[in-house]
């Protein structure tokens, strides 16, 4: 058994792990007001020639935010908060944000969705950038991508940051449901680029509380439609969940890593955080009093979640 606590120290209830080594608890600050950044949205070409959109804003050490769904450089940075939490590190990091093939401002894509694919798309922005010694940032199911891309590539990654990830596909975990998971592919061929919000609330209800701002959630809503095309959607949501136990990948990190995880994320439980935690070596776990999956919007979480960051590479 392994005891995990919150980040101001509060104990929380027990967890199993198939681990023997426990990840480390830490704790951080609250940060300070962010300065205001302007975002710079570039090119770069795959080595299977497809074009891909990035953004570098900020200073210092680079981070890189690995994120493949529901992705639009452009529609995240038009609404104050969904950009908020880049602007506030970009105050320390160099920060880099990527829209993957397919999605978002990058080259229309018409084939299927691979890990393979999406190490494609990492590995052309990283040797875009030409950086040395990256944080990688990977955020839900970007957290796979990116401890792919350590696990092979150790001596061009100094810190892994996961959020809001897992390292047991959905298709792995006890509570998967097939026929529930093929109703919502369906859903989204039907009804994901239609005007109505209503088929894409199913998604956004997952990923922000009911107390959310409606504002920020209609516009949630909307950049889901601008992200991607209907059946592109879909051919993502099938690569993804048809994703099952990845263990022996995240065993194989060598690197020192971060995982942050919402106690009450309502998209990947808690308790895959935990087991994430457990299963990469050495790994150091912040579990957080809040229930986002996609990336913060709040102000108390953004500054929880940058003073852990911020902590974690000072180390």
């Amino acid at each position: 058994m392994q005891n995990y606590c919150l980040d101001d120290g509060a104990r929380l209830k027990e967890a199993t792990s198939s681990s023997s080594e426990a990840p480390t608890i830490i704790s951080h600050p609250s940060g300070t007001d962010s300065e205001t950044f302007q975002q710079d949205i570039k090119f770069c070409e795959t080595a299977d020639g497809i074009r891909l959109a990035y953004s570098v804003i900020g200073r210092g050490p680079v981070l890189v935010r690995v994120l493949g769904h529901f992705t639009h450089l452009e529609m995240e940075w038009e609404w104050p908060d969904l950009r908020h939490l880049w602007e506030r590190l970009a105050e320390r990091f160099t920060v880099v944000r990527y829209d993957g093939r397919g999605i978002g401002l990058s080259e229309k894509y018409s084939e299927d969705f691979t890990e393979d694919t999406r190490q494609l798309d990492l590995d052309a922005v990283l040797k875009t950038i030409d950086a040395r010694d990256v944080n990688l940032f990977g955020i839900s199911e970007g957290g796979w991508t990116s401890a792919a891309y350590a696990a092979k590539h150790p001596e061009r990654v100094k810190r892994l940051i996961l959020y809001g990830a897992y390292c047991r596909g959905a298709a792995a975990r006890p509570d998967y449901d097939l026929e529930e998971d093929q109703a919502m592919i369906t859903l989204i061929r039907k009804g994901w680029g239609r005007d109505t919000p209503a088929f894409r609330q199913v998604f956004t209800s997952a990923f922000f509380q009911a107390d959310a701002d409606p504002k920020l959630l209609a516009h949630f809503n909307e950049m889901q439609r601008a992200s991607a095309d209907p059946e592109t959607a879909a051919r993502y949501w099938e690569s993804i969940h048809s994703r099952g136990d990845g263990s022996e990948i995240f065993r194989k990190i060598s690197i020192p890593t971060l995982v942050i995880h919402c106690q009450d994320d309502m998209a990947v439980n808690a308790d895959e955080g935990r087991l994430l935690a457990a299963t990469v070596p050495g790994a150091r776990l912040v579990l957080l009093p809040s229930g986002t999956h996609y990336f913060p919007t709040d102000t108390n979480v953004i500054n929880r979640v940058v003073g852990a960051i911020e902590r974690f590479v000072d180390e």
